[in-house]
């Protein structure tokens, strides 16, 4: 369940993003990626988030086996991009 939601963008070419569910804290790690923390706070780097905008049906199954919440995962990034694309109205 989402439990919080937030994007804030500065100067135009950095910005901050959080997305946080009873499972998994995705924010970004002060670079271009994002960091997953569980609930164990094991920790993990994204740096290409966008390659999980559109996962073809093996690229999927071969991320579920590193990432266990892959479709929260899916989620966030989706949400953010929309951000970024100036397509979302939150």
């Amino acid at each position: 369940m989402l439990l919080r939601k937030e994007f804030n963008e500065y100067d135009g070419d950095t910005f901050y993003f959080l997305y946080v569910t009873d499972e998994i804290r995705i924010e970004t790690n002060g670079m271009e990626g994002l960091k997953i923390e569980d609930r164990n706070h094991s920790v993990t780097n994204i740096e290409d988030f966008t390659k999980y905008v559109n996962l073809e049906k093996d690229e999927y199954f071969q991320e579920s086996l590193v990432h266990k919440y892959i479709d929260t995962i899916i989620e966030a990034v989706n949400v953010l991009y929309d951000h970024l694309e100036g397509d979302n109205n939150d």
